[in-house]
C-alpha cells in the first residue's frame, strides 16, 4: 500500500508534483512559456507525463508564487506582465539588493575564499567582454550573471534579506528576456557587472551598492523601452 503523507496525496504524486513544478517554473523563467500562455490541464498531463493531481498541485504552487494565474472557468495561464508589476519588482529589488551587496562586499573582505570566488567571476566577465557577440556568448553571460547573483545572495548575512531576494529570482529571471531583447544590453550589462566586481574586490561597499543600483535602473529603463516597441500579448501596458 502506498504511504500517504499529510495532505492526503501519495508520496509518488508529491514527488511528481515537484518535478512538474520545477520544469514549468524553469520554462517560465527562460521565457519558453511566455506571459499569457494558456496552460490547459490535459495538455500539461500529456506533456509532463503526469496525472491530473500532481499537475494541479504544481499549478497551485506556481500561482502562489505569482508565476501562474488561475482564471475561473478559463483555467491556468502564465501570469501576464504589467508595467506596474515590473516597476514594483524593480523598486523592491532596489531596496533589498544594494543592502545585500554591501554585506557581500564586507564578507569578501573578511573571507579570502569568498574573495577568490568573486575574483574568478570577475576574470570570467572580462573574458566574456572580449568575445565577439553571439548567442553562445550571451548564454555564457546569463549563466555567469546568475552565478554572481546567487553568490551575492549566499554572502548575505541577514537570513530574511537573503530569503526575500531569493524568492524574487523567478520573477527577475523572466524579465531578463525583456531586458535583453536589445543585443546592446548584453554589452552594457557585462560592463556593469565588471564595475560591481571591481568595487566589491576593492572593499568599497558603497561603490558596489551604487553600481548595483545603477545596473537595476538601466535594466528597468531597457525593459520599459522594449515593451513600448513591441509589448506582445502577455504584457499589459495599462496595468
Amino acid at each position: 500500500m502506498t504511504a500517504v503523507p499529510e495532505g492526503g496525496e501519495p508520496a509518488t504524486d508529491v514527488s511528481k508534483a515537484d518535478l512538474v513544478h520545477r520544469r514549468l517554473k524553469e520554462e517560465i523563467e527562460l521565457g519558453e512559456l511566455a506571459p499569457g500562455t494558456p496552460l490547459p490541464e490535459l495538455w500539461l498531463v500529456e506533456r509532463m507525463g503526469a496525472s491530473r493531481t500532481p499537475v494541479r498541485e504544481a499549478l497551485r504552487r506556481l500561482a502562489t508564487e505569482g508565476l501562474v494565474d488561475l482564471v475561473p472557468r478559463q483555467g491556468a495561464r502564465v501570469s501576464r506582465v504589467s508595467l506596474q508589476s515590473v516597476r514594483d519588482l524593480f523598486d523592491f529589488r532596489s531596496l533589498l539588493e544594494p543592502a545585500a551587496m554591501r554585506q557581500a562586499t564586507e564578507g569578501a573582505a573578511a573571507d579570502p575564499q569568498l574573495r577568490r570566488a568573486f575574483a574568478t567571476m570577475r576574470t570570467e566577465f572580462a573574458r566574456i567582454q572580449r568575445r565577439a557577440p553571439s548567442p553562445a556568448r550571451a548564454r555564457a553571460f546569463y549563466e555567469l550573471a546568475d552565478r554572481f547573483d546567487w553568490a551575492i545572495i549566499g554572502a548575505t548575512r541577514n537570513e530574511h534579506l537573503r530569503r526575500a531576494i531569493a524568492e524574487l529570482r523567478p520573477h527577475t529571471a523572466r524579465l531578463r528576456n525583456l531586458s535583453h531583447v536589445d543585443p546592446q544590453r548584453v554589452e552594457v550589462s557585462v560592463a556593469e557587472h565588471l564595475r560591481m566586481c571591481d568595487a566589491l574586490l576593492a572593499g568599497d561597499a558603497d561603490g558596489a551598492a551604487d553600481a548595483l543600483a545603477g545596473h537595476l535602473a538601466q535594466g528597468l529603463e531597457t525593459i520599459f523601452r522594449n515593451l513600448a516597441r513591441g509589448p506582445g500579448e502577455g504584457v499589459d501596458l495599462l496595468g
